[in-house]
């Protein structure tokens, strides 16, 4: 939707409609800017109609020639939504697999039972000819840790093969626009924005001010990315930009990333929101696995990355960030060899895959900031020496390079960059706060 579209919008249909005193929640998604808009009234205090009924219908239809590139010989490849109560046999059936051949699936198949019940709701896609024979299945399913992994099940010659992978996604820009009524977090959560969003917000601004003390009649202005596979979101990124409005004053805040794996927030004018922690946790080290999605090299599927990786040789010296109290030192199956340090009510800092510790540091010992508390290894679920590093807010993991880790100055060429994204991010923010949004979370 272009800008000359949204302003015909605004002056025809909401023009009539307010005059009805709606309350109104909009919820914009899919950039450029306005991919997606959807409205919903709500008159206070009036007579509620019957909901309206609302039922899926499946159709049974001739499938249209595929294009070159979407078949092998005779063979091609079929999706099916999972319906309440189905079994997988029933939906092999349903999609044109003959029952003696999908009774042998499900008896041959190199997966266990519980992979393959599949939940209403998802899509199964399946390779089959024109005799009803199967020859590969594709579908998104969580793995142990709940992530989001493609398993991929394929016939070589005459046995079936599984693998799990990470799902090919396309990374959206999605925005929202909440005015509040009650509390920040029911608005958030009534406008559907998802809870690692909500919680960069508060970690965001956090030197700023105090998020959950916002009030009635403050708003919150957001860009976000979110992650889609075959058009449907199963993950959220980086939250853009951000803008909170209360009391008569503005707050922005706009992520700009030093690299492929490290980034921070700042102002319009390119200082840091946040001063972060005095010291790194290893020296002269790069950030070789950053925060967020990632596909696992061990488990093998796209799970979330709870914090940072540094790459460096085993031995090397790791030091706590801040002040604080050792919470906990002792070797665990994923972790291995783990410091974790409370340095407030709130915060802690975790340190993973250590070689050993240094002596004499138990529970409870207290450490200042660049103090030694252990040295570089591949103990736990690695793949070879390293550091990783979680930073966690309330025991809720955040991005330590946005949130701890000291914020490094931005460069002239820096600068340049910055100043091109954020004036981009900021003309939507703008356009945000002309639409004429009333409270998200209602009553």
């Amino acid at each position: 939707m272009n800008y000359q579209t949204l302003l015909q919008f605004r002056q025809q249909g909401l023009q009539r409609l307010m005059k009805h005193r709606f309350s109104w929640l909009i919820g914009v998604a899919t950039l450029p800017f306005l991919g997606v808009l959807t409205a919903v009234a709500v008159a206070p205090g009036a007579a509620q109609q019957a909901p309206l009924e609302v039922r899926e219908v499946s159709q049974s239809l001739a499938l249209p020639a595929l294009p070159g590139g979407e078949s092998d010989g005779s063979r091609y490849w079929r999706e099916e939504r999972i319906q309440r109560g189905d079994t997988i046999a029933r939906v092999l059936n349903r999609l044109g697999v003959g029952s003696d051949e999908a009774n042998r699936f499900i008896h041959t198949a190199p997966v266990s039972r519980d992979v393959l019940k599949l939940r209403a709701g998802a899509t199964l896609s399946v390779q089959i000819n024109d005799q009803g024979e199967l020859f590969g299945l594709r579908f998104l399913n969580d793995d142990e840790n709940g992530e989001k992994v493609l398993v991929v099940i394929e016939k070589q010659g005459d046995q079936w093969q599984a693998s799990a992978e990470p799902p090919r996604t396309e990374v959206i820009q999605a925005v929202r626009s909440v005015e509040i009524r009650t509390s920040l977090s029911g608005a958030l959560a009534q406008a559907g924005v998802p809870v690692e969003v909500r919680t960069q917000l508060g970690e965001i601004f956090s030197d700023q001010l105090d998020t959950t003390r916002l009030q009635p009649g403050d708003r919150v202005n957001l860009v976000y990315e979110t992650l889609l596979y075959k058009g449907s979101p199963i993950a959220n990124g980086n939250v853009l930009a951000a803008e909170v409005q209360s009391g008569g004053k503005t707050w922005q805040a706009f992520y700009f990333a030093h690299d492929s794996e490290s980034g921070a927030y700042y102002d319009a004018a390119g200082q840091s929101l946040r001063k972060g922690f005095s010291n790194q946790p290893v020296s002269n080290a790069r950030i070789s696995s950053g925060f967020g999605m990632r596909f696992h090299p061990v488990l093998r599927s796209l799970r979330m990355h709870e914090g940072i990786d540094y790459a460096a040789g085993s031995g090397t010296p790791i030091m706590a960030t801040s002040d604080g109290v050792i919470d906990t030192i002792a070797s665990q199956s994923g972790y291995g060899n783990v410091v974790i340090i409370k340095h407030n009510a709130k915060l802690s800092t975790l340190y993973a895959h250590m070689s050993r510790f240094e002596p004499k540091l138990t529970r409870g010992s207290k450490v200042s900031a660049g103090q030694v508390i252990g040295y570089v290894g591949s103990t736990g679920r690695s793949t070879g020496p390293h550091l990783h590093m979680e930073v966690r807010v309330n025991g809720q993991a955040v991005d330590p390079s946005t949130n701890a880790l000291p914020v490094p100055g931005l460069s002239t060429q820096q600068r340049l960059a910055f100043r091109q994204q954020s004036v981009k991010l900021a003309a939507n923010l703008k356009l945000l706060r002309e639409i004429p949004v009333s409270v998200a979370q209602l009553e």
